[in-house]
């Protein structure tokens, strides 16, 4: 039962601890509180705390702190000087006057506008010279007290409700547990809260007894921390709990009104519910804030799900669209998007197709693009599989031609193409290959050609060097027989071979020594044709002293002397090359009787033009002509080239002239033409020589280059197999990054005009009520000075 109240004291006191700080006790409920009571407190106090500034003392000093910014000042702030000055004009027009008359006994002096004194001295006790300790904390050690004049046998309790001080045994606590119970008891005695650090904590409790409970620093301070983490869990277990037990009315509250959107601010929920009782149930503003973003994010949730949901549909429609007008991947954005807006179907669709952005089509158009290029990616190199397929059966097969014609014999070593190519002429495996990329069948057939050759070259290197380790050699005229008998005691690796095999070494053999020959024969031929020239050029210098009606017997003490003579060793040689200098001189002899001389006639040039262009086409000996390309002459035309000299020889000596520097040109003309065959017939050769380098140099670079392309090919389908999930995945990173830029803008762009909105309402307003307030001013002062009076 509480104790009766002291007539004259006040239901609240305040009073201070022994170390200075402050507290209240209720007289009639017997209970204390560290934080003032609502009844004690000024209407400027009231009003402080709906802000986030708290006031606080340091070392007896006055401070503000914010709780959001973690701000603290020495002086008041600006918008706490402002709150002050509007708190005291409304106590001031609010407050009634206090009639005017003696004082109720015991009671405490007021003045208009201000607080009610915590001290209301009583006439049970003594006066405030008294010499008794002002606190109602029991000092036994005689210490200074507060100013409270206050007997020893004071009703007031010494300190806040809470239990006695555990007393420290001598020998200390026996547990750590009690320990850590005692430290406790300080910490909650001291009014230790989780804002406080452990410094201004330690400066506390540091001259109470209790604070020797724990031996170390150490524990001291993870006590400390535990029971700021137990109050900080249990104040947030409270505050959840407050907070489910708000949610359900919150909710409603927020979904029942149209005006809040998910990008409604918490200041506009503030206006908007300023005066509704289930907003104003949530007595702290931080538990308002939370319950309202969380019903925010879950609206902006919702409508970032609806719009993913519009867009998605719309996109569908779109890609739909594309594949009707017939979008392909060569078709340009622009061309695309005209034919979109043309259509019946985007005409028709206002509430979906028409209320998608230009940006999303172009998205969509990307995507679509980047499918259709996919797919027809995708086809090319099926195409190019599939060719690729084509072509390396079509090598197979050919190659198993040339391995049946190998089988059959048909190809061996040395073998030409033009050998085998009428047996595979008309062969469909050969005419499959015809056409293809990579290796033709010429050089799939020089492959195995090649591959025979070496094969026999080393055959061939092993019976050679046999046979002239034992003397024997190998000629033109070397039988097939004698060969095998020189075979015959050959080593086991020469033994092993077959009859066939030897007697392809024995065909290789007799043929390139026949080559070989062939050759030399050829060589002396033009040696021979070269000299018989020479020759001709020197019986030519010696001019009118050969008589070309002369035998050869007659006119060989003549032109014995000669080098050139000497140097033709043939006398079958020497009379042909006699021979055809006689045949030159009667046929110009002839020439110079037709054309009467002259040496610039055309008539005379022509023929012999044309003579020189029919001997150039017709090989020497083709056909039974001789050399030169003329029909061997019968006795007749020899008659008649006779009687057309002896008709010449008439002529004047200036015709011998002409007739013998038309011969020398003759000469040299077919010296040069003999000199021209001799050089082409040796390019050839270096030709033929320079073509099968080059063939092996070819196949060895076109082998070299096929297998680096092979690699590269390997390669490069590697890393774009590696690189597209990449590249997929940065595609779509990249288009979805764009979107949800795009929906942050809109969304800023909403509340920027509700911002607009809601700040030209909020000037609007504050404008009415300065007007107002302007109004009723004068109206209350008159008031006021009519009541005084």
């Amino acid at each position: 039962m509480a104790a009766p109240l002291i007539p004259g004291m006040p239901p609240w006191t305040e009073h201070r601890t022994a170390d200075g700080r402050l507290y209240w006790y209720n007289n009639t409920t017997k209970a204390s509180s560290w934080e003032k009571p609502e009844e004690l407190k000024s209407p400027f106090e009231k009003a402080l705390v709906q802000t986030k500034w708290k006031e606080s003392f340091s070392q007896g000093r006055k401070y503000w702190y914010h709780t959001e910014t973690k701000e603290s000042k020495w002086e008041m702030p600006a918008e706490l000087v402002e709150l002050r000055e509007k708190v005291e004009k409304d106590s001031k027009s609010l407050t009634p006057l206090t009639p005017v008359g003696p004082a109720r006994p015991g009671a405490p002096a007021f003045v208009l506008g201000s607080q009610p004194s915590p001290v209301a001295p009583s006439p049970l006790l003594p006066g405030p010279n008294a010499n008794l300790p002002m606190n109602p904390l029991a000092n036994l050690n005689g210490a200074p007290s507060s100013r409270l004049p206050l007997a020893p046998t004071s009703v007031l309790p010494a300190k806040p409700s809470l239990p006695d001080d555990p007393v420290i045994p001598v020998m200390g606590f026996a547990t750590h547990e009690e320990a850590e119970k005692a430290f406790i008891h300080l910490l909650k005695k001291a009014g230790i809260d989780p804002t406080w650090t452990w410094d201004a904590t330690m400066r506390a409790i540091i001259t109470d007894p209790l604070y020797k409970a724990l031996p170390t620093l150490a524990e001291k301070k993870t006590c400390w921390q535990k029971y700021n983490d137990d109050i900080k869990a249990k104040a947030a277990e409270e505050r959840e709990h407050r907070l489910n037990k708000l949610r359900p009315n919150f909710k409603n509250l927020l979904s029942g009104n149209p005006n809040i959107h998910y990008y409604s601010t918490f200041k506009t929920a503030e206006r908007l519910f300023a005066n509704s009782s289930v907003w104003n149930s949530a007595k702290i503003e931080e538990e308002r804030k939370i319950l309202f973003e969380e019903y925010v994010a879950e609206l902006k949730t919702r409508e970032q799900n609806n719009e993913r949901e519009f867009r998605t549909h719309a996109v569908t429609r779109v890609v739909d669209l594309f594949k009707k007008l017939q979008v392909d991947v060569i078709t340009r954005w622009r061309d695309a998007q005209q034919a979109v807006l043309e259509s019946e179907e985007y005409k028709s669709n206002v509430d979906e197709l028409q209320k998608l952005p230009p940006l999303d089509m172009l998205l969509a158009f990307e995507d679509y693009s980047r499918v259709l290029e996919r797919e027809w990616e995708d086809n090319q190199r099926k195409t190019a599989i599939e060719k690729g397929r084509k072509e390396r059966k079509a090598r197979e097969g050919f190659r198993e031609l040339l391995s049946s014609l190998q089988e059959q014999g048909h190809i061996k070593a040395r073998t030409k193409w033009k050998a085998i190519y009428p047996l595979l002429a008309k062969d469909p495996r050969y005419l499959n290959l015809l056409g293809n990329p990579g290796s033709n069948p010429l050089e799939l057939f020089w492959d195995v050609v090649d591959k025979l050759d070496q094969e026999l070259d080393v055959k061939e290197s092993k019976i050679v060097s046999f046979l002239d380790s034992k003397g024997f050699k190998v000629e033109e005229n070397t039988s097939l027989e004698s060969y095998s008998q020189a075979l015959s005691d050959a080593d086991k690796e020469i033994q092993s071979y077959s009859q066939a095999e030897k007697q392809e070494v024995y065909d290789s053999l007799i043929n390139e020594l026949k080559k070989r020959a062939e050759e030399a024969r050829r060589r002396a031929e033009r040696k021979q044709k070269v000299l018989q020239d020479d020759l001709r050029y020197a019986l030519k210098k010696l001019g009118s002293a050969i008589d070309i009606n002369a035998d050869y017997e007659t006119s060989v003490p003549l032109m014995e002397n000669l080098k050139e003579y000497k140097a033709l060793e043939d006398e079958d040689a020497r009379r042909a090359a006699f021979a055809k200098f006689v045949k030159r001189q009667k046929e110009k002899l002839r020439e110079m009787s037709e054309d009467g001389g002259s040496t610039s006639s055309r008539r005379r040039k022509e023929p012999s033009a044309t003579r020189d262009r029919e001997r150039s086409h017709k090989p020497s000996g083709a056909d039974g002509k001789d050399e030169d390309g003329d029909e061997p002459m019968g006795s007749k035309d020899k008659d008649r080239k006779n009687r057309d000299y002896d008709s010449a020889s008439v002529h004047s000596g200036g015709g011998e002239r002409r007739h013998r520097d038309r011969s020398e040109r003759d000469r040299d003309r077919d010296r040069d033409r003999e000199r021209d065959r001799e050089r082409s017939k040796r390019s050839r050769d270096d030709d033929e020589r320079d073509r099968d380098r080059d063939r092996d140099r070819y196949r060895r670079d076109r082998d070299r280059d096929r297998d680096r392309e092979r690699d590269r090919d390997r390669d490069r389908d590697r890393d774009r197999e590696r690189d597209r999930p990449r590249d997929r995945d940065r595609r779509d990173r990249d288009r979805d990054s764009r979107r949800d830029h795009d929906w942050e803008r809109d969304k800023d762009k909403d509340k920027d005009k509700d911002r607009e909105k809601e700040r030209g309402g909020s000037r609007h307003r504050e404008k009415d009520e300065k007007t107002r307030e302007r109004d009723e001013t004068p109206a209350a002062d008159e008031r006021l000075s009519k009541v005084v009076s």
